[in-house]
């Protein structure tokens, strides 16, 4: 073992296991003047977007007829409804 050539690694990213196949990258850098011991680390990342499935196929569900709300008695109710819900639940 040489003295004062060891170099010990302190700086690390950490990831859940499930995200880990998502790091592209790591470098960690050495010039940064943070004033301490530890060194700039920088990841880069692939982020995955996922559609539910289960709530895209829900959106078949019930639909709102909004064309109700050209009627004067209609439309009258429903601004109720928006003032007072608790009223009529």
């Amino acid at each position: 073992m040489l003295v004062g050539k060891t170099h010990n690694q302190i700086d690390r990213v950490l990831i859940d296991r499930t995200c880990h196949s998502s790091i592209l990258d790591v470098q960690s850098f050495k010039g940064a003047d943070c004033d301490t011991d530890h060194y700039l680390v920088v990841a880069k990342v692939r982020e995955r977007l996922v559609v539910n499935k289960q709530a895209a196929q829900k959106s078949d569900g019930e639909k709102f007829n909004l064309r109700k709300l050209n009627e004067l008695e209609v439309r009258k109710q429903y601004q109720i409804n928006l003032l007072a819900p608790e009223l009529f639940f």
